[in-house]
């Protein structure tokens, strides 16, 4: 017996989605009487791609239930559009967080596990996402970071390849210019990129892209696999430049090969980097138990400066850590790269 049900929610306000396929916003739901975000899919857009299941994206979503990928409350249609109901999380995106601020390496990694952690078990099911950006790893009330938007999901053949219907441009692996059919590689350098705009930031990733070319993307000059913050280790620029390998077959082959090597890494945990473009002042802060340590980086006039300070908790006092202090650098990179051996020779003495 075929049942068809009304259900009722009011719109609130529209959510910004970088690259978005479909209208997202926050609603009532009158049924659950709480706030929810609905993805609107126009079925013209649908019948466009020529996607003949309405409904596929929701039945995908519902099929990868996980601790860490967004679960489905349901779906629903009318004439012309297809509802998706998911939890409001208002602590928003990853996306949304690195446009506020830069992320600390324990949280680079504490997120990239968990969001890992979901895409794992998505291939596991013979799934390939393609669509891993920022913007589609949401953060929950407890903090924990989730995989969603399986707009563009897509079951794989027998041979581990499938087509997807469109791409995200700004996430453009190097192959996509030369074949269109895609692998488990595909979802691992678009990981790779994730985490890249994770450690550097959304407005560095977005002004090489102004100017990248298609010539750039293959040959892997686009994103710069060279450029991190100095508070970035080594280890962490490792997993991300493997994973960015412009040979598919460079890349890690698992996204459980990746998530070993990122549990891994113990360095550089806690360092948190601000930057004030207006002032041109660079800092570096690490809370410790006793103290707060301070590198600051400042340019006046094309000279670059670099100064150490310390407060202390129990005195209320800032001192000059002297042996930090050093000047005359003649650019960013220059000084940069000071501030980086700084870090790395501190986190080396503590061990």
């Amino acid at each position: 017996m075929r049942v068809e049900t009304k259900l009722t929610f009011i719109q609130k306000g529209n959510i910004g989605a970088e690259g978005r396929n479909s209208d997202v916003f926050i609603a009532e739901d009158i049924q659950l009487g709480t706030d929810i975000v609905v993805k609107n899919i126009k079925k013209k857009d649908l019948d466009r791609l020529r996607i003949s299941d309405y409904f596929a994206e929701s039945k995908i979503l519902y099929a990868s239930q996980h601790p860490n990928i967004v679960e489905l409350n349901y779906s629903c249609e009318d004439d012309d559009n297809i509802y998706l109901s998911m939890p409001l999380y208002k602590n928003g995106s990853i996306n949304s967080l690195i446009n506020k601020r830069f992320l600390s390496v324990r949280e680079i990694l504490t997120y990239s596990l968990e969001f890992l952690s979901g895409l794992h078990y998505v291939h596991s099911k013979a799934l390939l996402h393609f669509d891993i950006k920022p913007t589609n790893i949401l953060i929950s009330d407890s903090n924990t970071a989730l995989l969603t938007d399986f707009g563009l999901a897509k079951y794989t053949d027998a041979n581990g390849f499938a087509t997807p219907d469109q791409l995200y441009p700004p996430h453009m692996a190097p192959e996509r210019f030369s074949v269109n059919k895609f692998d488990v590689y595909f979802d691992i350098f678009h990981c790779g990129l994730t985490l890249y705009r994770m450690c550097n930031g959304n407005e560095d990733f977005n002004n090489q892209r102004k100017v990248a070319t298609i010539a750039d993307i293959e040959n892997g000059s686009f994103p710069n696999r060279n450029k991190f913050l100095p508070h970035i280790p080594k280890s962490l620029q490792n997993v991300i430049k493997k994973a960015l390998s412009v040979n598919p077959v460079g890349r890690y082959n698992t996204v459980l090969e990746m998530l070993n090597d990122l549990s891994k890494i113990d360095k550089n945990l806690d360092w948190l980097y601000t930057q004030d473009n207006q002032t041109r002042t660079f800092v570096w802060d690490l809370n410790e138990d006793k103290t707060i340590k301070y590198i600051i980086a400042t340019e006046e006039k094309g000279k670059w400066t670099i100064v150490g300070k310390q407060y202390s908790k129990s005195t209320t006092k800032t001192s000059k850590i002297t042996k930090w202090d050093s000047d005359g650098y003649k650019n960013q990179e220059e000084a940069f790269k000071k501030v980086a051996k700084l870090i790395y020779d501190y986190e080396n003495l503590k061990k």
